[in-house]
């Protein structure tokens, strides 16, 4: 696990090369403390940060090919690197390491960009093609690792994290207003873009070729699901999951340093522990983060404690009572940009305590996405349910559900509340019009409202809509996930779990988006995955014998902080001065007046704007702590 960057000049100048990668590298020295490297060319510069994992003394990087014709630089891991080297071995190639990262060379040198094909894992890659002047850039299939890029002039600058790229001189911080309408939409930027203009991340499954000047983006890989038509049965699939869960928790563990787990004591997280103590002949390490009796209703401590006891782990659990005034601008730049899923702060957390132990850990992201975890993803059977019912009139009993029901983030009943008024004001909508509104910070007319927009402005959702009508999947609960998949997932959840994790020098890694788990996912009929209201119906029926049964019955929470809590205790200091009227009007971005109507909703508790206040206050934070501008 490492952080990469580089330059590409047009118009040779080494001198300038030589000296901006350094501060590049320095920029980004958490995500590799143990090692740097760097290569440079006549057009061309690669510097990287290691923190090492396989091969701890030979894999020096960036590394060369036998006759020093093509060089590359890794951020990440090939799972599959020992068959892939088995093969180029065959083919003649010679290996001088043991590292996974000299599999690239060779398999580019074989493949060229279609390399990546092949590669079953999480990376960040960059190869100089020496003969071809060819730079080649991609990213992992489900974007588990970001790898961010800017043009200027006739340069092209690449790193792992856009404060690497704010070390040049040519960049101009300023603020990209059509990703920050996004921003406020949905809560993160979808790829490409990022809130710094100018500055695009490659979305997952793309890769990047710069060539001659030309710059050129490609698809390597899509998520398609295959027609609905059963190729197992529901038991037969059943085994083949728990099969195919085993072999890449297996594989994720091949690490030549020591390797723990995050536990939450939920389903995901459960089973991927459960299936690497079977893989262990000594005792896992396992970490949790709780919080304590004032906010009982996020503290998942007690089953944490549990699932460890009955796996017997060796369990390391952190109660939560950060100075959160003081962590946030910290975090924040360790992001690089915003976030409204505040789950970033506790991923920190965890990610520190597992630091003092461990330098890999395995996580359970992305089985929700994948098996249907999400009580949004019931829409389409809500939207069933009641397609009798005429639109308008659906609409009409929308708004009276909206507004009979409360909205209350510490309680079970208060978050069904919360996802009830959200589906209220979407019964009369498309399905993915439907889905947008219930993964919304704000609607598109309370983003117009708040940013001043023109009216007749485009929603800036509508990519998210797009890409559910057009997704590669016939049944519906399919095009959810594809848009979860493309969006939220690789732009807000891994995005935050690489950022905070990497902020502390540990490597994340997510068994359940292993190629074969996916692969697998795409040809099971969804409501193999999702019956009724029966949530990851399939990986729980896997998981049956390998987890401890309480885990599989005990109802759904998220990995989420007190916000709400916060807002109205810790937080409120900073809520005052950062959103206070005359400060927003000198700021010149937001309305103060739909700001201060938001905050009185909110107070009166007529409605949940903790997402929005969020999403303010951190916009505020960035803004402030980049030395952002607005165009």
């Amino acid at each position: 696990m490492c952080g990469i960057t580089g330059l590409y000049q047009w118009a040779d100048s080494p001198d300038v090369v030589r000296g901006h990668l350094k501060d590049m590298c320095q920029a980004i020295v958490h995500r590799g403390p143990d090692d740097e490297g760097f290569f440079v060319d006549r057009s061309v510069g690669l510097g990287m940060r290691r923190l090492s994992i396989i091969d701890v003394g030979g894999g020096h990087q960036p590394i060369d090919n036998e006759d020093g014709n093509v060089t590359a630089i890794f951020n990440g891991e090939i799972y599959n690197f020992k068959s892939l080297r088995a093969n180029l071995e065959r083919r003649g190639h010679r290996f001088k390491t043991k590292t996974d990262t000299e599999v690239i060379v060779h398999a580019y040198e074989e493949d060229g960009p279609d390399c990546v094909k092949h590669f079953n894992g999480i990376f960040a890659l960059a190869v100089w093609d020496h003969r071809a002047k060819r730079l080649f850039l991609a990213r992992d299939r489900m974007g588990v690792k970001p790898l961010y890029y800017v043009q200027l002039g006739s340069k092209l600058a690449f790193a792992s994290e856009v404060k690497a790229l704010l070390t040049l001189p040519e960049i101009s911080r300023v603020v990209d207003r059509e990703a920050m309408a996004q921003y406020f939409r949905l809560g993160f930027v979808p790829a490409p873009k990022t809130l710094f203009q100018g500055i695009l991340k490659i979305p997952a499954g793309w890769s990047l070729v710069a060539e001659k000047g030309q710059i050129e983006l490609q698809r390597y890989w899509d998520l398609e699901f295959k027609q609905p038509t059963a190729v197992w049965t529901f038991d037969e699939s059943r085994d083949r999951l728990r099969e195919v869960l085993r072999e890449a928790v297996v594989d994720q563990m091949v690490s030549d340093v020591p390797l723990g787990a995050f536990l939450s004591g939920g389903v995901d997280s459960t089973g991927i522990v459960a299936f690497m103590r079977e893989a262990s002949t000594h005792q896992i390490q396992t970490f949790s983060i709780g919080f304590d009796e004032q906010h009982a209703y996020h503290n998942e401590t007690p089953f944490a404690e549990a699932a460890a006891k009955a796996l017997g782990t060796k369990h390391e659990t952190l109660i939560v009572r950060p100075h959160v005034v003081k962590l946030l601008p910290d975090l924040i730049e360790k992001l690089d940009e915003p976030l409204t899923d505040t789950s970033f702060i506790l991923s920190y957390l965890v990610s520190e305590l597992a630091h003092r132990h461990v330098k890999v850990a395995l996580s359970g992201l992305g089985g929700d996405e994948l098996f249907g975890g999400y009580r949004r993803y019931l829409g389409p059977l809500v939207r069933k349910t009641v397609s009798w019912i005429p639109s308008g009139v659906r609409g009409a009993l929308g708004k009276q559900l909206e507004r009979h029901l409360s909205a209350d983030r510490g309680s079970v009943l208060g978050n069904l509340g919360r996802y009830g008024k959200a589906l209220g004001r979407t019964l009369h909508l498309s399905m993915g019009e439907q889905y947008l509104g219930l993964l919304s910070v704000l609607s598109a007319e309370q983003v117009a409202a708040l940013l001043s927009l023109p009216p007749g402005s485009r929603d800036p959702g509508a990519e998210l809509i797009a890409l559910h009508d057009h997704a590669p999947a016939v049944n519906p609960i399919d095009r959810l996930a594809y848009v979860d998949a493309k969006t939220v997932l690789p732009e807000s959840l891994l995005l935050l779990s690489d950022k905070m994790g990497m902020a502390t020098s540990l490597e994340v890694r997510v068994p359940f988006l292993d190629n074969r788990v996916v692969d697998f996912v795409t040809q099971v009929p969804s409501e193999y995955r999702l019956q009724g209201t029966h949530l990851k119906r399939l990986l729980k029926a896997a998981l049956k014998g390998v987890v401890p049964d309480f885990v599989l019955t005990r109802s759904k929470r998220g990995f989420g902080t007190p916000m709400g809590a916060w807002l109205r205790q810790d937080l409120r200091p900073m809520v005052t001065e950062l959103l206070e009227p005359s400060r927003l009007k000198r700021g010149g971005v937001f309305n103060p007046e739909t700001v201060q109507t938001m905050l009185a909703v909110h107070d009166a508790r007529k409605e949940d704007f903790t997402e929005a206040i969020v999403a303010l206050m951190m916009f505020e934070l960035w803004r402030e702590r980049f030395q952002m501008r607005m165009p």
